[in-house]
């Protein structure tokens, strides 16, 4: 799966962009700022989350592909004795 997981979603980037957008709309003078501020605080988060997802995805098939290395040393090794 690449891209944020769904508990992410959930418990963290939708509460938060309605608990932003709510305080935004609280203070009249500064609305239009408030938004464009929390707008790509909200962007940057999931590019991140995004991104990390993807470092994972990356180093677990690194992982895979050295394990079936030593699994192969292991089996010459074997069979080898």
């Amino acid at each position: 799966m690449v891209g944020p997981s769904i508990i992410f979603y959930l418990f963290f980037a939708i509460p938060y962009i309605f608990l932003m957008y709510w305080l935004v709309k609280q203070d009249k003078r500064k609305y239009v700022w408030g938004l464009i501020v929390v707008t790509i605080i909200a962007v940057l988060g999931v590019y991140v989350s995004q991104k990390a997802s993807k470092n994972a995805i990356q180093n677990y098939r690194q992982h895979q592909i050295d394990a079936r290395e030593q699994e192969a040393e292991m089996q010459q090794d074997s069979l080898k004795n």
